[in-house]
Protein backbone atom coordinates (compact mmCIF):
# COMPACT_ATOMS: atom_id res chain seq x y z
CA UNK A 1 0.00 0.00 0.00
CA UNK A 2 1.93 3.15 0.26
CA UNK A 3 5.79 5.34 -0.10
CA UNK A 4 10.13 6.37 -1.58
CA UNK A 5 12.36 9.23 -1.59
CA UNK A 6 15.40 7.48 -1.79
CA UNK A 7 14.55 4.05 -2.57
CA UNK A 8 17.32 2.59 -4.73
CA UNK A 9 19.97 3.31 -2.30
CA UNK A 10 17.98 1.63 0.62
CA UNK A 11 17.21 -1.64 -1.76
CA UNK A 12 20.87 -2.36 -2.63
CA UNK A 13 22.68 -1.95 0.38
CA UNK A 14 19.69 -4.19 1.55
CA UNK A 15 19.86 -6.58 -1.58
CA UNK A 16 23.76 -6.85 -0.36
CA UNK A 17 23.27 -7.36 3.81
CA UNK A 18 21.01 -10.17 2.24
CA UNK A 19 23.73 -11.76 0.26
CA UNK A 20 26.16 -11.06 3.15
CA UNK A 21 24.19 -13.10 5.48
CA UNK A 22 24.59 -16.26 3.57
CA UNK A 23 21.23 -16.24 1.22
CA UNK A 24 21.17 -18.42 -1.96
CA UNK A 25 20.50 -17.03 -5.42
CA UNK A 26 16.82 -18.75 -4.93
CA UNK A 27 16.22 -16.36 -1.56
CA UNK A 28 17.70 -13.47 -3.16
CA UNK A 29 15.53 -13.57 -6.35
CA UNK A 30 12.43 -13.60 -3.50
CA UNK A 31 13.65 -10.79 -1.68
CA UNK A 32 13.95 -9.18 -5.04
CA UNK A 33 10.32 -9.91 -6.15
CA UNK A 34 8.95 -8.64 -2.09
CA UNK A 35 11.05 -5.49 -2.43
CA UNK A 36 9.38 -4.55 -6.04
CA UNK A 37 5.91 -5.52 -4.91
CA UNK A 38 6.68 -3.49 -1.64
CA UNK A 39 7.82 -0.31 -3.64
CA UNK A 40 4.89 -0.86 -6.34
CA UNK A 41 2.19 -0.88 -3.45
CA UNK A 42 3.89 2.26 -2.05
CA UNK A 43 2.66 4.59 -5.19
CA UNK A 44 -1.02 3.79 -4.55
CA UNK A 45 -1.12 6.26 -1.85
CA UNK A 46 -0.48 9.44 -4.50
CA UNK A 47 -2.05 7.58 -7.56
CA UNK A 48 -5.35 7.35 -5.64
CA UNK A 49 -4.67 10.97 -4.38
CA UNK A 50 -4.93 12.10 -7.92
CA UNK A 51 -8.31 9.82 -8.44
CA UNK A 52 -10.08 11.17 -5.14
CA UNK A 53 -8.57 15.17 -5.99
CA UNK A 54 -10.79 14.43 -9.29
CA UNK A 55 -13.69 13.40 -7.15
CA UNK A 56 -13.56 9.51 -7.69
CA UNK A 57 -14.85 7.73 -4.59
CA UNK A 58 -12.34 5.09 -2.70
CA UNK A 59 -14.83 1.75 -3.96
CA UNK A 60 -14.94 3.06 -7.29
CA UNK A 61 -10.96 3.48 -7.15
CA UNK A 62 -10.45 0.10 -5.42
CA UNK A 63 -12.85 -1.55 -8.11
CA UNK A 64 -11.07 0.25 -11.35
CA UNK A 65 -7.66 -0.91 -10.44
CA UNK A 66 -8.69 -4.23 -9.87
CA UNK A 67 -10.59 -4.21 -13.66
CA UNK A 68 -7.57 -3.24 -14.71
CA UNK A 69 -5.07 -4.97 -13.11
CA UNK A 70 -6.74 -8.27 -13.90
CA UNK A 71 -7.24 -7.49 -17.51
CA UNK A 72 -3.36 -6.75 -17.92
CA UNK A 73 -3.01 -10.03 -16.62
CA UNK A 74 -5.50 -11.78 -18.90
CA UNK A 75 -3.71 -9.80 -22.08
CA UNK A 76 -0.32 -10.77 -20.69
CA UNK A 77 -1.00 -14.46 -21.03
CA UNK A 78 -3.00 -14.56 -23.91
CA UNK A 79 0.27 -12.99 -25.82
CA UNK A 80 2.51 -14.98 -24.14
CA UNK A 81 0.50 -18.03 -25.64
CA UNK A 82 0.47 -19.29 -22.25
CA UNK A 83 -2.29 -21.65 -21.36
CA UNK A 84 -4.51 -21.40 -17.85
CA UNK A 85 -4.35 -24.31 -15.53
CA UNK A 86 -7.82 -26.12 -15.34
CA UNK A 87 -9.03 -25.15 -11.45
CA UNK A 88 -11.11 -28.64 -12.22
CA UNK A 89 -7.86 -30.67 -12.82
CA UNK A 90 -6.59 -29.17 -9.28
CA UNK A 91 -6.12 -31.11 -5.52
CA UNK A 92 -9.30 -30.57 -3.77
CA UNK A 93 -6.82 -29.05 -0.97
CA UNK A 94 -5.28 -26.73 -3.74
CA UNK A 95 -8.88 -25.37 -4.84
CA UNK A 96 -9.80 -24.76 -1.53
CA UNK A 97 -6.94 -22.73 -0.77
CA UNK A 98 -7.29 -20.90 -3.73
CA UNK A 99 -10.64 -19.90 -2.40
CA UNK A 100 -9.59 -19.39 0.61
CA UNK A 101 -7.06 -16.67 -0.95
CA UNK A 102 -9.17 -15.05 -2.91
CA UNK A 103 -11.76 -14.41 0.11
CA UNK A 104 -8.99 -13.26 1.81
CA UNK A 105 -7.73 -10.68 -0.44
CA UNK A 106 -11.31 -9.60 -1.66
CA UNK A 107 -12.40 -8.83 2.02
CA UNK A 108 -8.57 -6.64 2.49
CA UNK A 109 -9.66 -4.32 0.95
CA UNK A 110 -13.25 -4.16 2.15
CA UNK A 111 -12.08 -4.15 5.25
CA UNK A 112 -9.78 -1.38 4.75
CA UNK A 113 -12.40 0.63 3.18
CA UNK A 114 -14.74 0.30 6.39
CA UNK A 115 -11.50 0.94 8.38
CA UNK A 116 -11.03 4.53 6.89
CA UNK A 117 -14.39 5.48 7.43
CA UNK A 118 -14.30 5.28 10.67
CA UNK A 119 -11.07 6.67 11.85
CA UNK A 120 -7.69 8.54 10.25
CA UNK A 121 -5.80 6.36 7.91
CA UNK A 122 -2.35 6.76 9.96
CA UNK A 123 -4.15 4.98 12.82
CA UNK A 124 -5.59 2.39 10.56
CA UNK A 125 -2.35 1.70 9.26
CA UNK A 126 -0.64 1.47 12.42
CA UNK A 127 -3.42 -1.43 13.20
CA UNK A 128 -2.96 -3.29 10.28
CA UNK A 129 0.73 -3.24 9.44
CA UNK A 130 0.33 -5.61 12.66
CA UNK A 131 -0.15 -8.52 10.33
CA UNK A 132 3.95 -9.74 10.22
CA UNK A 133 3.45 -10.81 13.68
CA UNK A 134 0.23 -12.66 12.34
CA UNK A 135 1.76 -14.41 9.86
CA UNK A 136 5.18 -15.62 12.01
CA UNK A 137 2.65 -17.08 15.27
CA UNK A 138 0.70 -18.78 12.06
CA UNK A 139 3.65 -20.02 10.40
CA UNK A 140 5.18 -21.23 13.44
CA UNK A 141 2.05 -23.05 14.37
CA UNK A 142 1.66 -25.04 11.28
CA UNK A 143 5.18 -25.81 12.17
CA UNK A 144 6.81 -24.31 8.92
CA UNK A 145 9.30 -21.49 11.10
CA UNK A 146 10.46 -21.14 14.22
CA UNK A 147 10.93 -18.50 16.54
CA UNK A 148 14.74 -17.37 16.56
CA UNK A 149 16.30 -15.11 18.35
CA UNK A 150 17.37 -12.73 14.81
CA UNK A 151 13.61 -12.90 13.85
CA UNK A 152 12.36 -12.37 17.01
CA UNK A 153 13.89 -9.03 17.76
CA UNK A 154 13.66 -8.46 13.98
CA UNK A 155 9.95 -8.62 14.45
CA UNK A 156 9.98 -5.91 17.18
CA UNK A 157 12.27 -3.46 15.57
CA UNK A 158 9.87 -3.63 12.67
CA UNK A 159 6.76 -2.83 15.03
CA UNK A 160 8.39 -0.15 16.39
CA UNK A 161 9.88 1.37 12.81
CA UNK A 162 6.03 1.24 11.60
CA UNK A 163 5.05 3.58 14.52
CA UNK A 164 8.25 5.52 14.19
CA UNK A 165 6.84 6.60 10.70
CA UNK A 166 3.03 6.53 11.37
CA UNK A 167 4.09 8.72 14.69
CA UNK A 168 2.44 12.15 15.21
CA UNK A 169 -0.30 11.28 12.54
CA UNK A 170 -1.10 8.01 15.43
CA UNK A 171 -1.10 10.49 17.97
CA UNK A 172 -3.42 12.93 16.64
CA UNK A 173 -5.50 10.78 15.32
CA UNK A 174 -9.49 9.97 16.44
CA UNK A 175 -9.52 6.51 17.95
CA UNK A 176 -13.42 3.99 17.21
CA UNK A 177 -13.33 0.31 18.14
CA UNK A 178 -15.04 -0.15 15.22
CA UNK A 179 -12.60 1.04 13.18
CA UNK A 180 -10.00 -1.05 15.13
CA UNK A 181 -12.08 -3.91 14.38
CA UNK A 182 -12.16 -3.44 10.60
CA UNK A 183 -8.33 -2.97 10.61
CA UNK A 184 -7.49 -6.01 12.84
CA UNK A 185 -9.74 -7.80 10.37
CA UNK A 186 -8.17 -6.55 7.35
CA UNK A 187 -4.32 -7.19 8.90
CA UNK A 188 -6.37 -11.00 9.22
CA UNK A 189 -6.78 -11.39 5.74
CA UNK A 190 -3.64 -9.93 4.45
CA UNK A 191 -1.86 -12.41 6.90
CA UNK A 192 -4.14 -15.39 6.01
CA UNK A 193 -3.25 -15.01 2.03
CA UNK A 194 0.79 -14.97 2.80
CA UNK A 195 0.48 -18.14 4.74
CA UNK A 196 -2.08 -19.89 2.33
CA UNK A 197 -0.04 -18.55 -0.60
CA UNK A 198 3.17 -20.32 0.59
CA UNK A 199 2.44 -23.49 -0.59
CA UNK A 200 -1.07 -23.45 -0.61
CA UNK A 201 -1.50 -23.44 -4.83
CA UNK A 202 1.56 -23.80 -6.60
CA UNK A 203 0.60 -25.22 -9.83
CA UNK A 204 -1.33 -22.20 -10.44
CA UNK A 205 1.16 -19.86 -11.80
CA UNK A 206 1.64 -16.30 -10.43
CA UNK A 207 -0.53 -14.54 -13.03
CA UNK A 208 -3.38 -16.81 -13.38
CA UNK A 209 -3.75 -16.61 -9.54
CA UNK A 210 -3.43 -12.86 -9.38
CA UNK A 211 -5.93 -12.24 -12.17
CA UNK A 212 -8.59 -14.89 -10.33
CA UNK A 213 -8.10 -12.79 -6.99
CA UNK A 214 -8.27 -9.10 -8.64
CA UNK A 215 -11.20 -10.25 -10.44
CA UNK A 216 -13.21 -11.30 -7.55
CA UNK A 217 -12.02 -8.41 -5.62
CA UNK A 218 -13.38 -6.43 -8.36
CA UNK A 219 -16.73 -7.78 -7.89
CA UNK A 220 -16.85 -7.68 -4.03
CA UNK A 221 -16.05 -3.43 -4.45
CA UNK A 222 -18.20 -3.27 -7.18
CA UNK A 223 -21.28 -4.11 -4.50
CA UNK A 224 -19.80 -1.34 -2.26
CA UNK A 225 -20.17 1.47 -5.54
CA UNK A 226 -23.47 0.79 -6.20
CA UNK A 227 -23.90 0.83 -2.57
CA UNK A 228 -21.64 4.07 -1.17
CA UNK A 229 -20.19 5.92 -4.52
CA UNK A 230 -23.44 5.34 -6.73
CA UNK A 231 -26.32 7.38 -4.21
CA UNK A 232 -23.28 9.78 -3.21
CA UNK A 233 -23.42 10.93 -7.20
CA UNK A 234 -19.30 10.31 -7.25
CA UNK A 235 -19.68 7.36 -10.25
CA UNK A 236 -19.32 9.45 -13.15
CA UNK A 237 -18.38 12.67 -11.67
CA UNK A 238 -14.61 12.48 -12.55
CA UNK A 239 -14.41 10.76 -15.44
CA UNK A 240 -13.43 14.17 -17.54
CA UNK A 241 -10.21 14.43 -15.64
CA UNK A 242 -7.19 12.96 -17.25
CA UNK A 243 -5.55 12.89 -13.86
CA UNK A 244 -8.09 10.29 -12.71
CA UNK A 245 -7.82 7.86 -15.23
CA UNK A 246 -4.53 8.18 -15.09
CA UNK A 247 -4.20 7.62 -11.80
CA UNK A 248 -6.37 4.64 -11.90
CA UNK A 249 -4.86 3.31 -14.87
CA UNK A 250 -1.03 3.22 -13.26
CA UNK A 251 -2.51 1.80 -10.07
CA UNK A 252 -4.22 -1.06 -12.15
CA UNK A 253 -1.13 -1.80 -14.16
CA UNK A 254 1.41 -0.71 -11.35
CA UNK A 255 0.13 -1.19 -8.39
CA UNK A 256 -2.68 -4.19 -8.99
CA UNK A 257 -0.63 -6.52 -11.43
CA UNK A 258 2.89 -6.18 -11.41
CA UNK A 259 2.74 -5.49 -7.30
CA UNK A 260 0.41 -8.81 -6.65
CA UNK A 261 2.41 -11.34 -9.37
CA UNK A 262 5.50 -10.31 -7.69
CA UNK A 263 4.71 -10.35 -3.87
CA UNK A 264 2.95 -13.88 -4.61
CA UNK A 265 6.23 -14.91 -6.61
CA UNK A 266 7.94 -13.52 -3.04
CA UNK A 267 6.15 -15.35 -0.70
CA UNK A 268 6.61 -18.81 -2.47
CA UNK A 269 9.91 -18.06 -2.24
CA UNK A 270 10.50 -16.76 0.99
CA UNK A 271 7.88 -17.97 3.39
CA UNK A 272 5.22 -15.60 5.04
CA UNK A 273 7.35 -13.85 8.02
CA UNK A 274 10.30 -12.50 5.55
CA UNK A 275 7.87 -11.04 3.10
CA UNK A 276 5.47 -10.19 5.62
CA UNK A 277 8.38 -7.81 7.17
CA UNK A 278 10.41 -6.52 4.04
CA UNK A 279 6.65 -5.37 3.06
CA UNK A 280 7.08 -3.20 5.97
CA UNK A 281 9.09 -1.23 3.88
CA UNK A 282 5.72 0.25 1.75
CA UNK A 283 4.88 2.61 4.48
CA UNK A 284 8.41 4.00 4.04
CA UNK A 285 8.66 4.08 0.12
CA UNK A 286 5.26 5.48 0.71
CA UNK A 287 6.42 8.64 2.68
CA UNK A 288 9.20 9.07 0.92
CA UNK A 289 7.46 9.41 -2.33
CA UNK A 290 4.63 11.78 -1.05
CA UNK A 291 7.72 13.92 0.25
CA UNK A 292 8.84 13.73 -2.97
CA UNK A 293 5.61 14.18 -5.39
CA UNK A 294 2.63 16.11 -3.00
CA UNK A 295 5.67 18.27 -1.02
CA UNK A 296 4.68 16.63 2.03
CA UNK A 297 7.64 16.66 4.24
CA UNK A 298 9.49 13.77 5.83
CA UNK A 299 10.43 14.40 9.38
CA UNK A 300 13.75 13.22 11.02
CA UNK A 301 11.91 10.39 13.18
CA UNK A 302 10.37 8.95 10.09
CA UNK A 303 13.88 8.15 8.79
CA UNK A 304 14.81 6.70 11.61
CA UNK A 305 11.56 4.70 11.41
CA UNK A 306 12.62 3.65 7.86
CA UNK A 307 15.84 3.07 8.87
CA UNK A 308 14.88 0.44 11.88
CA UNK A 309 12.82 -1.23 9.15
CA UNK A 310 15.31 -2.17 6.94
CA UNK A 311 17.32 -2.80 10.04
CA UNK A 312 14.35 -5.22 10.45
CA UNK A 313 14.10 -6.53 7.34
CA UNK A 314 17.91 -7.57 6.78
CA UNK A 315 17.58 -9.39 10.83
CA UNK A 316 14.17 -11.79 9.84
CA UNK A 317 15.95 -12.69 6.25
CA UNK A 318 18.46 -14.86 8.39
CA UNK A 319 17.84 -18.29 7.71
CA UNK A 320 17.09 -20.56 11.04
CA UNK A 321 19.18 -23.24 11.62
CA UNK A 322 18.39 -26.57 10.72
CA UNK A 323 16.14 -27.95 7.53
CA UNK A 324 13.95 -25.16 6.24
CA UNK A 325 10.48 -25.63 4.38
CA UNK A 326 12.10 -25.81 0.33
CA UNK A 327 10.56 -22.94 -1.94
CA UNK A 328 7.42 -23.51 -4.15
CA UNK A 329 8.41 -25.56 -7.57
CA UNK A 330 10.22 -23.80 -9.98
CA UNK A 331 7.52 -23.91 -12.81
CA UNK A 332 4.74 -22.11 -10.64
CA UNK A 333 7.69 -18.95 -9.81
CA UNK A 334 9.04 -18.29 -13.40
CA UNK A 335 7.49 -15.21 -14.84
Amino acid sequence: MNHPARPLPAVAGLRGRVMSVGLGASTARGVGWVLAAALAFATLGTLSGLAYRAGMGSATFVALRAIVGASVLVAVVVVRHRSWVQLRSLPRSEQWMLAAAMAANATLNLALFAAYGEMAVALVLAVYFTYPMLVAVASVLLGRERFTASRSVGLILAGLGVLLVLGDQVGASRFSLVGVGWAVAAAACQATYLVVSRRGYTRVPAEQATALMLGGGALLAAVVVLAVDLPAGRLTTWTADPGAWLGVITAGVIGAAAAKVWLLRGVRQLGGTRTAVLMLLEPVAGAVLAAVVLAQPLTPIEAVGGVVIIGAATLVQRPAPGPMAPPAPPSTLAA
